[in-house]
Order: structure tokens, then C-alpha cells, then sequence
């Protein structure tokens, strides 16, 4: 964990957000924090140890808060849950329905965290296996940073890549209803993953190892191996899936920004209908395929909008805007 706790990236992560500096000096700053990072540490580690702080800091710790809140405050939480109490992690009970309950939060967040690290000796497994055959790293590792128009193109195309990947794997091969090994998967899927209806944030990683494999980790992974992302664009990428996956199982109807909203809503369909529809996690190619429950982002977008009284506030806007405008006509004549 020295790479983690070194110097140049803590300084990296902390002094610039202190906002003391100008744009070109931060700039600077992390050019200098990311070559001494990547000069002073083997690239794999760097990678491994990278991935690992963002899944911790984007997911294990907010996911962890997310519990803490729920069973700390469950009058407050049930409020803004989509499926009241019965998606509260741990509920009020008594006996042995009560300890029931304990062992299947603790389950999950255990296997949560242990397919995350399973993620990590994939990813080392990938890296060994490139370094032997081409010859280079899976990603891109150097100290010459990304455009940020080439950052975005690469993060845009991981995210797409990643759409159709989850969506077909999910639906074709993790909902498979035949008796092959690919339906006994399926079923272990079904057994593991959707033997909690009611999710929270922990859920998005809880599933048996190879089904994990297949709908989280090859999805996301494989992208930017496929692009060859340079490893910064990686981390972006991931922070950003790190971050949906938080917010998408929390079981939550309130959340920041209306695609996350559609997301979680359609997330929160999914899982309590045990797989009837939306298999990708933006609903792009549930909607091409008409898989889609919950509707799609233009019905999230109005439904938010509604939610705020856009609509009405707005007329009322136009409305004192004519009203004004015809006064200062009437005054002028």
C-alpha cells in the first residue's frame, strides 16, 4: 500500500482540491504527482493499487454509509426507499428471523468485497498474460497524460462497449432457461444475485464468482483493454461505474441527477421481478430490444421535471414576463 499512501499521489488527491491554485499550476501539479507516481512504482502495481482505492473510496465506503444510515435511521430511510421496508438491509425483528436477516447482510457484503477482490487478481492475471504474449501492458501505463477530448472519447466508448456487453451476457447467458451449464450458471445467478429483491448498494457486487465475472467484471474491464485506455482514462471510467453501481442498487427513489434516478428506478424493477427486463444499466439496448420496464431517459427526464413543477414554474416565468412586458407597453402609450 505504499503506492496508495506515497507522497505525490496523497498530495495528488488532497492539496489540489484546496483550490488555492490556478488552473495551469494544478495542471502541473498533477503531471508531475502522476510521472513520479508512475516512475517510482512498477506499472501492475500502480494499476492494482489504483483500481483498489477507487472501489473503496466510490464504492465499499459509500455503500457502507448507505448501511449505517439505513439501520441507524430506518424511519427516515424508509421514506425515500422505492420499496419502503422491506428494502431495509436489516429490519426490526426478533429471534431467529432476526438473525437470519444479520447473516444475509453479512453474506453479502462479504462476497460483495471478495468478488472486488477477485476483480484485482483477474485484472493481474490479464496484465501477466499481455506482458507475456504482446509484450506490453494491458493499459496503458506513462507518463504522458490524456487529452481531455481523447479522455472523453475512450470513456464514452467504454461506456458504450460495456452497455452491450453487460446486456447480452446478462440476458443471454445469465437468464438462460436451457439445461446446459450455461442454464446451471443461470440458475446460480437467480439463487445468488436475485435472492435479494430489495437491494442496497452491497448487492451490485453480490453474486456467485463466474456469473460476477461475466456481468461486472468483463464488461467493465474489457473495454479498456480493448481500446487500450491509458490508465488514467481507466480510473476515470471506473470511478464513474463505481459510482453508478453505488447509487443504482441503493434502493433509493431520491438520487443525485435524473440519469442516475432512471437508472436506480429501472435497477430497482429489475431485481424485484427477479430478471424480467433491463439487463443493461443504462436501458440503451433494453430499449432497442424492448426489454426496457420503467420506461426510458426521456421519460425519466420528464418525470423529474414534473417531480419539481418545471413545467408549471416555467409558464409562471412566461407568464409574469408578458405581464411585465404589457405594463411597460400600456405605460408607454
Amino acid at each position: 500500500m505504499s503506492a496508495l499512501l506515497s507522497l505525490p499521489l496523497l498530495s495528488y488527491l488532497v492539496i489540489p482540491s484546496l483550490g488555492t491554485y490556478s488552473t495551469s499550476l494544478n495542471v502541473l501539479f498533477f503531471y508531475l504527482t502522476w510521472a513520479t507516481l508512475v516512475l517510482s512504482h512498477p506499472p501492475l502495481k500502480v494499476e492494482l493499487v489504483g483500481t483498489l482505492a477507487i472501489r473503496v473510496l466510490l464504492f465499499v465506503i459509500p455503500s457502507t454509509l448507505f448501511l449505517f444510515f439505513d439501520a441507524l435511521l430506518p424511519s427516515l430511510s424508509v421514506r425515500i426507499k422505492s420499496q419502503g421496508e422491506a428494502a431495509l438491509p436489516v429490519r426490526s425483528a426478533s429471534g431467529a428471523f432476526k438473525r437470519q436477516r444479520a447473516l444475509a447482510w453479512w453474506k453479502v457484503v462479504a462476497v460483495s468485497l471478495g468478488n472486488i477482490l477477485l476483480g484485482l487478481a483477474l485484472q493481474a492475471g490479464v496484465e501477466s498474460l499481455s506482458a507475456a504474449t504482446l509484450h506490453r501492458s494491458a493499459l496503458k501505463v506513462t507518463t504522458t497524460l490524456p487529452s481531455p477530448w481523447k479522455l472523453l472519447k475512450d470513456v464514452t466508448k467504454g461506456f458504450l462497449t460495456r452497455e452491450v456487453l453487460q446486456y447480452y451476457l446478462h440476458r443471454y447467458v445469465l437468464h438462460s432457461e436451457t439445461s446446459t451449464a450455461v442454464g446451471r450458471l443461470a440458475a446460480q445467478h437467480k439463487s445468488w444475485h436475485h435472492s435479494i429483491r430489495a437491494p442496497h448498494s452491497f448487492v451490485a457486487n453480490y453474486d456467485h464468482p463466474i456469473a460476477w465475472t461475466l456481468w461486472r467484471f468483463i464488461p467493465t474491464y474489457i473495454p479498456a483493454v480493448l481500446f487500450h485506455f491509458h490508465l488514467l482514462t481507466y480510473f476515470v471510467f471506473l470511478s464513474l461505474v463505481s459510482f453508478e453501481e453505488t447509487f443504482a442498487f441503493s434502493g433509493y427513489s431520491t438520487v443525485p441527477s435524473i440519469l442516475l434516478g432512471g437508472i436506480a428506478k429501472r435497477q430497482d424493477i429489475h431485481s424485484k421481478s427477479t430478471g424480467a427486463g433491463n439487463f443493461g444499466p443504462w436501458g440503451l439496448c433494453d430499449w432497442a430490444h424492448g426489454t426496457n420496464e420503467g420506461g426510458f431517459l426521456g421519460d425519466d427526464m420528464r418525470e423529474e421535471l414534473e417531480k419539481h413543477d418545471v413545467p408549471e414554474k416555467a409558464q409562471g416565468a412566461v407568464d409574469s414576463a408578458r405581464a411585465v412586458a404589457t405594463r411597460k407597453k400600456r405605460s408607454k402609450s
